[in-house]
């Protein structure tokens, strides 16, 4: 009886198996196993994965010694910023273009006491004259605005006689107030006249106008002044630097002895 229930049962089990079988064959996305080389593929692959992925690391902190020394942050007054701009530019030196000195020392006691008087005029503004380009410089000015008021010595002016004739007696020596300042003026022109054109004088001539010769003077260059202020008659000497320098006139007195420059600088004279 046992062995036939065996049978029976080895029968069904054998027969399940041949359907589960068929069922598999006929439809393998319904398999319900799955081989075991199957099912390690995808569990290998994440393996795999995990694997590869990088896990971050700790790095080690650099030796103190291996670090980089701190630098420095320029501010805006440190001085190592671009010193270009820090540098002054050196402005040349005023230099003289030209120069020309005349001396001169009055005989006569009234000269020279008027031309004392007139180089302390203004604090010496006849001592130091300075033109910018296109100025016009003014004896009579340098003067003051009222120089026939000031105490002029009389002077014994004699014509100057002639190879062809005697003086008339218009020209008979005179007694003019202010004499010595035709000198003092004459050697303006004649420190100047190297340095500017004929055009840049303009006075009235002593030796045409009142046939006096000055001593020491060379008949274009002598002057004729009379200084009233500005008023009728009045006779000046005016001289203007047509140069593109700086003209400067020094007047200098040692013991009684007159000296005139005219120098011509190329910028400003210090």
């Amino acid at each position: 009886m046992r062995f036939y229930i065996f049978v029976a049962l080895t029968t069904l089990t054998f027969f399940l198996a041949l359907v589960l079988l068929g069922l598999g064959l006929h439809y393998p996305q319904a398999r319900l196993f799955r081989t075991t080389r199957a099912l390690a593929a995808p569990a290998a692959s994440a393996l795999t994965t995990l694997t590869a992925t990088p896990q971050p690391q700790i790095q080690p902190s650099p030796h103190p010694t291996d670090a980089p020394l701190p630098t420095t942050t320029p501010t805006a007054t440190s001085t190592a910023l671009p010193t270009a701009t820090a540098i002054p530019t050196s402005t040349p030196a005023p230099s003289v273009l030209a120069a020309k000195s005349v001396a001169f020392t009055p005989g006569d006691r009234a000269v020279r006491a008027n031309i004392r008087l007139a180089l302390n005029m203004y604090q010496g503004a006849l001592t130091n004259v300075v033109l910018a380009p296109g100025e016009v410089f003014s004896f009579n000015a340098a003067l003051g605005a009222r120089p026939q008021r000031l105490p002029w010595k009389y002077v014994i002016i004699k014509p100057t006689p002639t190879d062809n004739a005697t003086p008339e007696p218009a020209t008979r020596p005179q007694s003019i107030q202010g004499g010595g300042l035709c000198d003092l003026a004459s050697r303006y022109v004649m420190a100047a006249r190297p340095l500017l054109p004929a055009k840049a004088f303009r006075f009235v001539n002593h030796l045409r106008s009142n046939g006096v010769r000055l001593a020491g003077v060379p008949a274009r260059d002598s002057v004729a002044i009379w200084a009233v202020g500005g008023g009728p008659g009045e006779q000046d000497l005016k001289i203007t630097n047509t140069t593109g320098g700086w003209l400067q006139f020094v007047v200098e007195r040692t013991g009684e002895k007159i000296t005139v420059s005219a120098l011509l600088w190329d910028q400003p004279p210090p």
